[in-house]
């Protein structure tokens, strides 16, 4: 008894947004849930189908938006990147089963010429992640994997852009395809 209660958790806008995500573009038998302790520290939300029982582990990450620079639109046409820095133990021990990657995209509305700034998600398998990060992430001493995300929203294209001389593409992870996996797994 007597004892105090802090709150020492509340929800971060990005888990929110993709929360939103998850419950348009999920079946209607899978619930989104949050962990409530300090135990699972790198888990921001849980995935579980009602019916089955069956469970995954989602670790979030978002990006601000970034207003491309002049060469970036002369290369890559339309869209824009999210930034993503952390160490590199925040993927190679993560107990997560998937990252979503939450990327604010400036994206234009032709009929009008106005710009608008529309979230779009890469949801990627942790260990396609780490076989990505081994594969193209070599940064020598450095203790932190760098991300540039590039998404064309026109093209519905994604890849990572960082280091120009190993660009990979990360379409297969975008949006409603890389979500339709959750789907699948979960069924």
């Amino acid at each position: 008894m007597g004892r105090a209660y802090k709150n020492f958790w509340s929800l971060n806008t990005d888990e929110a947004i993709v929360i939103g995500i998850l419950r348009d573009h999920t079946f209607k038998n899978i619930e989104v849930l949050m962990p409530l302790n300090a135990q699972m520290k790198d888990i921001d939300l849980v995935l579980m189908a009602i019916d089955n029982k069956k469970t995954l582990k989602i670790q979030v990450k978002g990006s601000r938006a970034y207003e491309p620079t002049k060469n970036e639109v002369l290369e890559y046409k339309e869209g824009s990147c999210g930034w993503f820095l952390f160490p590199k133990d925040i993927i190679l021990k993560s107990t997560a089963d998937y990252f979503i990657f939450l990327i604010y995209v400036l994206e234009e509305i032709k009929k009008t010429g106005r710009r608008i700034i529309f979230p779009h998600t890469l949801t990627i398998p942790t260990e396609d992640l780490i076989k990505l990060c081994e594969k193209y992430k070599k940064t020598g001493m450095s203790d932190k994997f760098n991300f540039f995300f590039w998404i064309n929203p026109v093209k519905k294209i994604a890849f990572d852009y960082n280091d120009k001389d190993k660009i990979y593409y990360l379409t297969k992870y975008l949006d409603k395809k890389g979500l339709d996996k959750l789907n699948l797994y979960l069924k």
